[in-house]
């Protein structure tokens, strides 16, 4: 916790451009304003269509995985995109975690990270040179299951503090019509303005997960936490475009569907990953080069999660591919008020570290 603030983060706006693709004056004022916006109808059908293959051929492999090992009895390959990882949650208890980490972007996941519309949008923000940030992520919410009910939190708050002084803008895009019942998000709008992280604690219930408690932002922010949150229905084919700074939760999913949703994360080239040195990020768009191309097998040879497991764990915790234990520095950021398998996976003393004490 370093108390420091950035409010130049949220008075310089690049030029607004002229591209396909790019936020109309509202929304970039929404953006910048309230700390988020929604972006309708945002992605086509066969792009999205894409998403969903690859993430069905994920669900596959993770299955046949845990058949072979004789975790499960059943692959339920009869089941469909939104019900077949809840079988398999139930069978193996875990398995939405294990696949949570999933550690390579899969081809369609690099077109929406390097996506030509969205690249422009994000031009309006952080400017003409892009790079993709390494903290991206699968959410495979299944059903009434705490591992994947995130509480409030900002996400710099994952991140180390050299990047405190960084934006980075999340998509989050579902892949369902997205509500109060099945798990949406809630923000708290215009706490980010003054470019501030609040003291959050670590880890939530069973999870691996910070928490903002409800206090704090209202005494930090100066906001009221029984009438400033909004909830925020998400269209498929839409999206929530927010920053590092805007507190947000996701709520539990009471359906019996998996909701679905992927959050990418970008920044202008050449500020900080905030990953703590484990990744760097990936330029996707370069200013003047129109024909530049990511790097995507550079990016991908860096397996993200077993370098924040293997800084903070134990050998055979990073080894085992079907542990659904995550760990991370963030544990060694924010004071630990309560422990459970995920805080108790990592060597508690390194570099003379010891519970309760708050690095950065």
């Amino acid at each position: 916790y370093t108390g420091e603030r950035h409010p130049e983060l949220f008075k310089e706006r690049p030029a607004k451009g002229n591209k396909p693709g790019q936020l109309s004056r509202a929304q970039l004022d929404e953006f910048y304003t309230r700390g988020f916006t929604l972006v309708r109808d945002f992605f086509t059908k066969e792009e999205l269509d894409a998403v969903k293959a690859d993430i069905t051929v994920k669900v596959s492999e993770l299955a046949d995985k845990l058949y072979n090992a004789g975790k499960i009895k059943d692959k339920h390959e009869g089941l469909g995109f939104y019900h077949r990882l809840c079988a398999i949650e139930r069978d193996f208890p875990g398995a939405n975690i294990v696949l949570h980490k999933l550690s390579t972007l899969p081809p369609s996941f690099r077109a929406i990270a390097a996506h030509e519309r969205m690249l422009n949008l994000l031009e309006d923000i952080v400017g003409p040179n892009i790079s993709f940030n390494p903290v991206w992520n699968l959410r495979t919410k299944t059903p009434n299951n705490a591992a994947s009910t995130v509480p409030w939190h900002q996400d710099s708050g994952y991140f180390d503090v050299e990047s405190y002084n960084t934006l980075i803008v999340t998509a989050w895009v579902p892949l369902l019509d997205t509500n109060e019942q099945n798990g949406t998000l809630q923000m708290v709008p215009g706490c980010h303005r003054d470019g501030y992280i609040a003291k959050h604690t670590c880890c939530a219930g069973p999870t691996w997960y910070i928490d903002l408690d409800e206090d704090i932002i209202e005494k930090e922010f100066g906001v009221d936490m029984a009438k400033d949150p909004v909830t925020l229905d998400v269209p498929y084919g839409s999206f929530l475009l927010f920053n590092n700074f805007t507190p947000h939760r996701s709520l539990n999913n009471r359906s019996d569907v998996v909701r679905w949703s992927i959050d990418f994360r970008w920044q202008r080239t050449g500020t900080p990953a905030g990953l703590f040195g484990l990744k760097p990020t990936c330029e996707v768009r370069r200013d003047g080069e129109p024909d530049f191309r990511p790097d995507w097998d550079s990016f991908d040879s860096v397996d993200r999660n077993r370098a924040q497991l293997e800084s903070m764990a134990r050998d055979e915790s990073a080894a085992d591919e079907f542990s659904a234990v995550i760990s991370g520095p963030w544990m060694k950021k924010w004071e630990i008020v309560n422990h459970n398998k995920h805080t108790d996976a990592f060597d508690k003393n390194p570099e003379g570290w010891q519970p309760g004490m708050l690095h950065g």
